[in-house]
């Protein structure tokens, strides 16, 4: 299969890549309008002064940046733009052995390989800009089983399944077509030092991002996914033992799964990466005049760290980790009379929870809260640094860090988790026909369910890739590519788990009415809803706490906001972005930056009216339709989801899910066409006759809008972002605007009801409007009316004499009719905005130009043939 990816952006001029950057300069006669869009001319930090004919010197370790990540223009004199081929080939072979050991024994074997290959524009993980580098990946995934049953009398059967399967997944990072050089390798001048000198055996250059007094911003990075691999062996075990006595039919059994997981994954960045944003003191003013000059805003480089020795291990980290569940069922199908059947039944789960396994040092960490001291706590300078020997760095256990299971001092389970035992799962259902006739069925059930796998997004992997088991240290503002060292340590970032979490569980309950008509017309009417509790969520413990007033921090004595002693106005400095605008002081727990903390607190609730028609034959067709009014509800979609206003009060975000549509309306028609079938002409009847017509007819309403405010210079009062308020009824208002730039535009809703908070708002003082009025998902977005139709036919085919063979010939359209289906629109408010003020749209140089314009629609109509051949 085919795909392809565009590439339509900016990259530096042929001069600018000769470090000329006389097209930014008016008074050059090298001038360029376009190319000065935007641009600084660069000024020596030595001298003060322009560089010679604006002409920057560069560094051979920028030249083998720039050769190997960033692409030669090809559109203009800045333009690139490109569509790679992003090839996806596909093939499985499978074998199955079946054997009769026994009239009452039977046994087969069977072993599938299903492998995949694609190539990935940009890298993948990495969000890079350009084609520079790609991502080859390899998926050769396998699969065994051995299924035996065995009858041991009429009423009783016994039915075992082993089986094995390995996800494997490999990555081979290479250059991308768009790569002068063809190379993602460090040339042999490479002079760069790594921090971390374990490092210097790495052969890929380090990621590099690079905007600000530039017309363009890039960033491009190898090394999220360099040298890649994952294997995700498993071993599943089941036994169900199926006996009938009477009016009843019992079944029960056990389940038992084993996974692991051996990863090679570099949340390390041991390549490195460089950021050049013209924020270093000594900037040129352009941030690829500053690369060219090694002027560099800073440089990250992380390793695997063995804190029981304080060494730095280097190169990329391994990940090697297990759980296991086993799960008891038993359940039983009662025929109570003809007219009525029960399906009565439970199962429970027990785990062991997701765990790291056979590594030194033991990287099964968490961090604890109630083992946090502030007396511990390191001090933070007046540069936002950690100042040593102030206290317990967060780079080995101690002062809420812990180290879990073996060598573990807290006591806790390897996975850091003390497994839920409360999963025992009741199942309940029922079928009664009223008439007797078989025509009409009244359907139910409720049941519970224990979703493992989601315990997966729970677990301690969510804290590997920071301390103590992952150094990653940032060097800021240095000149020099040869100047590279490890600066101070900033609070960090972690991933925490609660020690004790209930596993996610789901209910679901169901009641249906079904009823065959005259002429094969079956028509179903049900109510269909689950509840989730204890569903995944993440939430900050570190936010600094609503209602904050004045904190002591000495070392801010006598800056803005703070007096001469160090009592600070906390929100004050963080809502008008006063002196140093640092959050980490005034957080609950110093030292740390943001915590992270995955814990299973989420809810969701879904009701739906389902109703199902189904014509299964007469005159030639077959027609099925399916139609669902549904809602949703939950406080986030995704257990990574985090709004990004206020985790203490998670029940705000309490709407309409994410992924919710209200109305699906979905038509599946086959019609025999009649033409010719009966034609006395051979060549009618085999080449026109027998035809037959398909379809998929889709109608449902879109997914909802999130909308985002922010006042440019401003932060709320624990240092976060708001929401919009709304000045008047919010709604789908379709029309179109005359856009200045593209012309006619349909537009979705009126941006005029959209207004900024006001300034009040943004104090976090638990008034109501509190960082804005706006709840979540207020408005749907744009919906699908989709067709795709098919013409098909199936030839008998002469050939294998005494076989039954057909070549279908299949022509089938997608978006047949080819109308737009819009994706997505402009939903939001410039930051420019004033507060108070609507977010409207009010031309090309609005703050809020295109608001409310839709700006993206689906795939348009794709023809394609097919050929089949059966025999």
């Amino acid at each position: 299969r085919e795909g392809s990816t565009i590439f339509n952006t900016n990259t530096p001029t042929l001069r600018m890549r000769q470090g000329d950057f006389s097209e930014c300069d008016s008074a050059s006669p090298n001038f360029n309008a376009i190319a000065a869009s935007g641009c600084v001319v660069p000024i020596n930090p030595a001298t003060g002064a322009a560089f010679p004919g604006d002409i920057v010197p560069i560094d051979p370790n920028a030249q083998a940046i720039m050769n190997s990540l960033v692409p030669l223009p090809n559109n203009g004199i800045d333009g690139y733009l490109k569509a790679p081929s992003t090839p996806t080939d596909w093939r499985q072979e499978q074998i199955r052995v079946d054997q009769n050991i026994s009239d009452k024994t039977t046994v087969f074997v069977r072993f599938t390989q299903d492998t995949w290959t694609q190539s990935l524009l940009p890298a993948l993980w990495t969000g890079s800009s350009y084609d520079t580098i790609a991502s080859p990946w390899g998926v050769p995934a396998k699969n065994a089983v051995l299924h035996l049953t065995h009858t041991f009398k009429p009423n009783l059967m016994n039915e075992f399944i082993l089986a094995y399967g390995n996800d494997v997944h490999f990555i081979r990072t290479k250059a991308g077509p768009g790569s002068p050089s063809g190379s993602i390798l460090k040339p042999s001048n490479w002079s760069v030092a790594p921090i971390f000198p374990i490092n210097k055996n790495i052969t890929v250059l380090p990621g590099v991002s690079v905007g600000g007094g530039t017309p363009f911003s890039f960033s491009e990075d190898a090394s999220v996914d360099y040298n890649y691999n994952s294997t995700l062996p498993t071993v599943s075990l089941k036994d169900n033992v199926v006996y009938t006595r009477g009016r009843h039919t019992l079944k029960y059994g056990i389940f038992f799964l084993n996974y692991e997981d051996h990863s090679v994954l570099n949340y390390t960045d041991a390549q490195g990466n460089f950021t050049f944003g013209a924020g270093n003191p000594r900037t040129t003013g352009n941030a690829l005049a500053d690369m060219y000059q090694g002027i560099i805003d800073s440089y990250t480089e992380g390793t695997p760290y063995d804190y029981t020795t304080g060494t730095a291990l280097g190169g990329t980290g391994e990940e090697h980790a297990s759980w296991r569940q086993l799960e008891p069922y038993f359940q039983d199908d009662w025929k109570v009379n003809p007219k009525l059947t029960l399906n009565l039944g439970a199962r429970y789960t027990w785990n062991v929870m997701y765990h790291f396994t056979n590594q030194h040092p033991n990287i099964n960490s968490d961090f604890i809260p109630s083992l946090w001291s502030l007396g511990d706590a390191p001090q933070i300078d007046i540069n936002g640094y950690l100042i040593p020997g102030s206290g317990q760095f967060p780079t080995s256990p101690g002062n809420g860090i812990v180290i879990c299971g073996k060598d573990g001092t807290a006591g806790l389970p390897s996975g850091c988790i003390y497994p839920d035992r409360a999963t025992l799962a009741p199942r309940f259902g029922f079928a009664y026909d009223p008439t007797g006739n078989g025509k009409t069925a009244v359907r139910g059930g409720f049941g519970v369910y224990h979703d493992l796998n989601a315990g997966l997004e729970v677990s301690v992997g969510e804290t590997y890739g920071t301390p103590p088991a992952v150094l990653s240290p940032v060097a800021n503002n240095i000149v020099g590519y040869q100047n590279i060292v490890s600066g101070p340590l900033s609070p960090g970032s972690f991933g925490a788990v609660p020690t004790r979490n209930a596993i996610p569980m789901v209910m679901q309950y169901n009641v249906a009415v079904q009823h065959e008509f005259s002429g094969n017309n079956l028509l179903s009417v049900g109510w269909v809803g689950t509840l989730g509790r204890h569903l995944g969520a993440q939430r900050n413990i570190n936010q600094i706490p609503v209602g904050i007033g004045i904190k002591n921090v000495p070392v801010l004595a006598g800056t803005d906001g703070c007096d001469a002693s160090g009592n600070c106005d906390v929100q004050n400095i963080l809502i008008n972005h006063l002196g140093v605008n640092n959050a980490d002081y005034f957080r609950p727990f110093r030292g740390f930056s943001n915590l992270r903390f995955y814990q299973y607190s989420a809810v969701s609730d879904y009701n739906s009216l389902q109703v199902n028609f189904r014509h299964t034959a007469g005159h030639g067709i077959i027609f099925q339709t399916a139609y669902t009014y549904s809602h949703g509800i939950d406080t986030t979609t995704g257990y990574t989801g985090n709004h990004g206003v206020d985790d203490s009060n998670l029940s705000r975000w309490r709407a309409t899910s994410d992924t919710n549509r209200t109305h699906v309306l979905i038509l599946n028609y086959v019609y025999d066409l009649p033409f010719f079938k009966q034609s006395s002409s051979s060549f009618l009847r085999r080449g026109l006759g027998g035809w037959k017509f398909s379809g998929i007819s889709s109608f449902y309403t879109g997914v909802p809008v999130d909308f985002g405010c922010g006042h440019s210079g401003y932060s709320s009062g624990i240092g976060r972002g708001i929401q919009c308020n709304t000045v008047g009824p919010l709604k789908i208002k379709k029309g179109v605007d005359n856009d200045p730039q593209f012309g006619p535009t349909p537009t979705w809703f009126d941006p005029s009801v959209i207004a900024q908070p006001l300034l009040s708002q943004l104090r976090a003082d638990g008034e109501p409007g509190m960082f804005g009025y706006m709840g979540r998902n207020v408005l749907t977005g744009p919906g699908r009316n989709n067709w795709d139709l098919a013409l098909l036919k199936d030839f008998q085919a002469p050939w294998f004499s005494g076989e039954h063979s057909t070549l279908q010939f299949r022509l089938e359209t997608f978006n047949t009719f080819n109308h737009p289906q819009w994706s997505s629109i402009n939903a939001g408010c410039g930051g420019q905005t004033p507060f108070g003020a609507p977010c409207t749209d009010t031309g090309l140089n609005s703050v809020n130009y295109q608001n409310g314009q839709v700006n993206g629609a689906r795939a348009p109509r794709l023809v394609q043939l097919g050929l089949k051949f059966v025999f």
